[in-house]
């Protein structure tokens, strides 16, 4: 009888903590609705807006009580901004209030940028509470003894609620902090592009026409910023490098002419890039943000090819490697530098999660080709060698890209 009394009582044991844990499952699982859930915040921010500004020495206990209320305990540790931005540190609010009645008896002034405000996704933390991460740029001034004061930061706040008959309700302050102004970031894009290649010498001859053709860049790349605006990056590129170049027609050879009209060369490069780039970047409005970045790019040359064709002037029938150039990779230099910029667009989806569009261009500043072997008459081409890489000017390759892409955040946000 002992033994069946002990399994009654084990079985409804375990049975009550399957459903409580269940239900602390259905809890954490629970779906927000954030256009409520921002109303909900706009308001307590509002809130702590109004009641801030009208703390000074001559308020009463009450409304100072009013103020604290808004927060979840008077141990809630908030950033200090007081002694200015170099000095920001972390006290509680009991102790920023009474520093504010104390140091500014004409009170400061607090304000938020509401377009600035991003709010990420609640978290369930116990006893039907949770969490939820927003940021925003905020603003503090005031006067102190006759001195004009002034704080401007982006900040962290926590901000807690509870599940009150399913819908969000007591929204309080947990805890606020300020964003690590140094901040990781991966990036992963790709990019459809016009390239194609320039040489100088060329350009000049009215017989040739250069043309450009469709490319490819995948781009993983990884960001550091020192400051709130500027930083760092690098990473690997991936590109493909297309180009043509028309001919009217073949030039005779020793008084043979070879009959061949609407000559067309096709060069291809595959190359392997890493730049090195000045990055700069504005605050978020609205979860947009702009990032533009700069800087020199190191190419190296992983795989050519080529291809020509003409017509036959007599028969019109398409003729294919009508140019022979055994000796033509040796007009051309492994390794080359060029010039590499960007402009994007940055989505904030999560915290640390971002969707960008942009669009950049890459202009070459170091010949493709050594120009050591060929020689190039500017009144006369005999077909004998791939004109880009014989010509005497220098040839460069270029290429303007659209992208789309992912961004991580590698920094986890301090709590």
């Amino acid at each position: 009888m002992r033994l069946i009394s002990s399994c009654k009582v084990c079985t409804i044991i375990l049975i009550m903590i399957l459903l409580s844990g269940q239900r602390a499952w259905s809890q954490g699982s629970q779906v927000w609705d954030k256009a409520t859930l921002k109303d909900s915040v706009v308001s307590l921010l509002l809130q702590c807006q109004f009641l801030h500004d009208h703390l000074n020495s001559q308020t009463d206990l009450e409304f100072q009580k009013e103020f604290m209320h808004l927060y979840a305990n008077p141990n809630v540790q908030v950033i200090n901004t007081l002694d200015g931005e170099e000095n920001t540190g972390k006290i509680s609010i009991d102790e920023f209030v009474s520093r504010v009645e104390n140091n500014f008896p004409d009170g400061l002034m607090l304000d938020f940028d509401l377009k600035t405000l991003t709010i990420g996704v609640p978290d369930y933390d116990r006893n039907n509470r949770y969490v939820v991460m927003i940021r925003i740029n905020q603003s503090l001034s005031g006067i102190s003894n006759g001195k004009a004061y002034s704080c401007k930061l982006r900040v962290i706040y926590q901000i807690a609620f509870y599940n009150v008959e399913g819908a969000p309700g007591n929204f309080m302050i947990y805890g606020m902090d300020i964003p690590d102004k140094q901040q990781g970031y991966l990036q992963a894009s790709v990019s459809p592009s016009l390239t194609g290649f320039s040489n100088s010498a060329l350009q000049d001859d009215q017989r040739f026409a250069s043309g450009g053709r469709a490319g490819f860049r995948g781009q993983i790349s990884c960001f550091y910023y020192l400051t709130d605006h500027w930083g760092m990056g690098t990473g690997v590129n991936f590109s493909t490098y297309s180009g043509t170049l028309k001919l009217d027609s073949l030039d005779a050879v020793g008084g043979f002419s070879p009959n061949m009209r609407d000559v067309l060369i096709k060069n291809k490069l595959q190359s392997l890039e890493i730049p090195v780039l000045f990055a700069a970047r504005t605050h978020s409005y609205n979860k947009l943000e702009i990032r533009a970045d700069i800087g020199l790019s190191l190419g190296i040359r992983l795989f050519e090819s080529w291809s020509s064709s003409a017509v036959n002037r007599n028969t019109g029938a398409k003729l294919e490697h009508v140019i022979s150039d055994s000796d033509w990779i040796n007009s051309m230099r492994r390794v080359n530098l060029g010039l590499q910029g960007d402009l994007s667009v940055f989505y904030h989806l999560s915290d640390r999660l971002d969707a960008f569009i942009g669009a950049g261009m890459r202009q070459g500043i170091s010949g493709l080709d050594k120009n050591t072997n060929l020689t190039f008459n500017a009144s006369k081409y005999l077909g004998q060698y791939n004109p880009l890489w014989g010509a005497p000017g220098k040839t460069v390759n270029q290429a303007y890209y659209i992208y789309l892409g992912m961004s991580v955040l590698l920094n986890q946000d301090k709590n």
